[in-house]
């Protein structure tokens, strides 16, 4: 009877520890606690469920580069917490072993996981403010703009238009780590410009357009200076083609030509005191004066701009005034003049008057008058012949004028002066009497000028 009593109370005890073992199979151990809640016989979901319940909803600020900000909450995208770790010690927990809790505590903390719906997140992100705006700007590159002032550099521009792609990259990041706000600058959310003045390629474009425009070239004309400044050159730049930059020989020529015509005198009216009618009077232009050579000074020009080194110099020319003219008057002290109605000439050596006679120029009614204007000495011969088509005359002193006109003796004449020109004069030529051309040509040097007029 007593063995059948304890079989029966053995039975009991088995069934109650089986079934208590089972109960526990799902649930926490007694003296189970976690994050400082008593655990025991609860579940892991339903501790998860006490848990969450008592976090705040989760939610996102975003924060725009000009200090506007939105706020992505955790329901717009499906966004949960969960506890993974209880799951864990639940599994490490032996449910036959329940028993033993009695004897122990077991405390632990355990730290939640957020989970969201990438769909959902994707479909708010194209609703955001950053990315619906009416005022988007998208990025503009860096570039050097060609204009009538020369190279303008224009900066970069950043803009505020978003890189999709990189700002989900920045929220999920975001999100995974739960933060409670994302600068879209800091992250890096917005698109960019490719090219920078930071850029290799503007960097190289700014120092080849210093290069090419930083020198000062001043022109010594003798009597007066002229200076191109950099700021100039800088408007002759140019792009070559091959993505770098240059000076235009083109626009080099026309400051050239536009320097011609300011300064040359070849061929150009002056001023000019006659001795015979003491006063300034104007005469017309001839051969004699400055003139720049296009083509060379072009050239000479250019050079300079790639030596990069400031330099002052006379222009090129193809006619130089005569050596030592340092006024503005290039006739200076030392010239021929011929007053041509007057039929008279006076040669001036520094100032002074070194010898003077009437001659007898051009006849006017044959239509061979003596042109008027500012020519120079072009050579001297002695003993030479003079040709025409009617003509051929031997003279001991010439000195070439103009074309075929120069001054030179005229044995056959006796006379000089008067009013011979106009009906029985030379053929265009300055007859002079011997001994002042003799005189003359022993004295005056090729290049000196020489000055008619009527």
């Amino acid at each position: 009877m007593i063995i059948g009593v304890s079989a029966a109370v053995f039975i009991l005890i088995a069934a109650a520890y089986i079934g208590t073992c089972f109960w526990f199979r799902d649930r926490y151990w007694p003296g189970t606690v976690i994050n400082g809640i008593p655990s025991a016989s609860l579940s892991p979901d339903e501790l998860s469920q006490q848990l969450v319940g008592e976090i705040p909803e989760y939610a996102l600020d975003i924060i725009e580069q000009d200090g506007s900000s939105e706020t992505i909450k955790g329901s717009q995208i499906g966004f949960t917490y969960t506890y993974p770790e209880l799951y864990e010690i639940k599994d490490g927990q032996n449910f036959f072993l329940w028993f033993t809790g009695f004897f122990s505590s077991h405390e632990y903390e355990v730290e939640h996981a957020g989970a969201y719906d990438e769909d959902m997140l994707s479909q708010v992100v194209a609703s955001l403010n950053c990315m619906t705006r009416d005022d988007i700007q998208e990025p503009e590159d860096a570039y050097v703009e060609i204009t009538d002032k020369g190279p303008v550099i224009h900066e970069e521009v950043y803009g505020n238009a978003i890189d999709e792609a990189k700002l989900m990259e920045a929220l999920k990041e975001a999100i995974d780590s739960e933060a409670d706000q994302i600068d879209l600058a800091s992250a890096g959310a917005y698109r960019q410009p490719a090219v920078t003045l930071e850029s290799e390629s503007m960097k190289t474009a700014q120092e080849t357009i210093e290069e090419l425009a930083h020198i000062t070239l001043t022109y010594d004309f003798r009597y007066k200076t002229v200076e191109l400044t950099p700021e100039t050159i800088r408007t002759w730049i140019v792009e070559d083609g091959e993505g770098s930059y240059e000076i235009s020989r083109d626009k080099a020529a026309a400051y050239v030509h536009s320097l011609k015509e300011a300064e040359d005198t070849v061929w150009r009216q002056r001023q000019f005191y006659s001795t015979s009618r003491k006063q300034e009077i104007t005469v017309e232009g001839g051969t004699y004066g400055w003139c720049i050579d296009e083509e060379g000074e072009t050239d000479q020009l250019l050079a300079d701009i790639a030596a990069g080194e400031d330099v002052t110099r006379e222009p090129v020319f193809t006619m130089d005034p005569f050596p030592g003219v340092t006024g503005s008057n290039d006739i200076g002290d030392t010239y021929v003049e011929i007053d041509l109605s007057a039929q008279h000439m006076w040669y001036y050596k520094d100032g002074a008057l070194f010898m003077d006679t009437d001659v007898t120029t051009g006849t006017m009614s044959t239509g061979h008058a003596t042109p008027a204007g500012v020519f120079y000495i072009e050579n001297r011969l002695r003993d030479t012949e003079l040709k025409g088509e009617d003509y051929l005359t031997k003279v001991s002193y010439w000195m070439q004028v103009y074309l075929g006109i120069g001054i030179h003796d005229a044995v056959w004449r006796s006379d000089f002066g008067k009013d011979y020109y106009l009906t029985d004069g030379s053929h265009g030529c300055i007859n002079t009497p011997y001994d002042k051309v003799q005189l003359l040509f022993d004295n005056v040097v090729v290049g000196t000028p020489v000055i008619m007029y009527y």
